[in-house]
């Protein structure tokens, strides 16, 4: 039989494509994991990788026992679950990842109440993009992460793992005084002139800008750079131009700033977790927890 921690070292070493990644990832040295991928090659009996310049890929019959080490995880935490769900009270230890914006509105309140109501559970909240937090999930690094999918964008979620809705967060304009009267009377075509504040190139929001300028006829001339909400939002206060960014990141020092909503552009906030999580019990009460955190938002949404 397989062992376990071996075919782990070759799942991640798919994901990673390098020795030095994978032992960063366990704490291990990379002559340590060389040596455990050469023992789970003699077990069983076939190369399990090849390498391409620096870095090493899989090969086919590398590739088939990764998708069975994938499930035999899977099967092994729906195990670890049905048996924890057996169990009265709610204990151990839930990591909880988030992005920034949600933190202070649904995740820390989540977490408060799960302390509050279960007094043996330990919540860990750690600050995660969902461009990390989802592999962490899949990696059993984190529990849950609290995530977000642009409404003009769809993406695939790596296989074992699902997404919950929670409630949507509309995109609004932020303009400055001499703009905003402008922008609530004609939408974004009354700022086609202006200068934009926007994410770097990559980022996930500069999508939503790029987006709903092209859907109102233009392509904004982006002068300020700013990977902060709330910065583009003082930027916007300064008169350095305008902005759009999601509702639940504007402040009330701000909310005077919002001109009007983006039509048909919204941030879908949800909590993506493992299938084979899903019966234990501190996992199963976050997500009732998040879901009422959530609730006031989804019902004015």
């Amino acid at each position: 039989m397989y062992d376990i921690r071996r075919l782990i070292l070759l799942r991640d070493l798919s994901e990673r494509a390098t020795m030095t990644a994978v032992s960063e990832l366990h704490g291990i040295t990379t002559s340590a994991v060389s040596q455990q991928l050469r023992i789970l090659e003699d077990e069983v009996g076939t190369v399990l990788t090849r390498r391409e310049g620096r870095v090493l890929r899989l090969t086919y019959a590398g590739r088939v026992l990764v998708d069975h080490t994938s499930r035999i995880i899977a099967a092994l935490e729906e195990a670890e679950s049905a048996v924890a769900a057996t169990a009265e009270q709610v204990t151990g230890v839930l990591t909880l990842a988030t992005f920034r914006t949600a933190q202070t509105r649904l995740a820390l309140p989540a977490a408060a109440r799960l302390m509050a109501e279960y007094p043996g559970l330990k919540v860990r909240v750690v600050d995660l993009m969902p461009v990390e937090s989802v592999p962490a999930v899949r990696r059993q690094e984190v529990d849950l992460a609290i995530t977000y999918a642009y409404s003009f964008g769809t993406k695939d979620l790596p296989l074992g793992l699902t997404s919950e809705f929670l409630y949507s967060d509309p995109l609004v304009l932020l303009a400055p005084t001499g703009l905003r009267e402008q922008a609530r009377r004609h939408g974004l075509a009354a700022v086609r002139d202006a200068d934009w504040i926007a994410a770097r190139d990559g980022a996930p929001s500069i999508a939503s800008v790029m987006f709903a300028c092209r859907e109102a006829g233009f392509a904004p001339r982006i002068q300020h750079r700013s990977g902060s909400f709330t910065a583009m939002a003082e930027m916007v206060a300064h008169g350095l131009g305008v902005a759009i960014v999601p509702e639940m990141s504007v402040s009330d020092e701000h909310r005077s700033l919002v001109a009007c909503p983006i039509v048909d552009s919204t941030r879908r906030i949800g909590v993506t977790y493992r299938q084979a999580s899903a019966e234990r019990p501190a996992v199963a009460a976050a997500i009732r927890t998040l879901r009422t955190v959530a609730m006031p938002r989804q019902l004015a949404s």
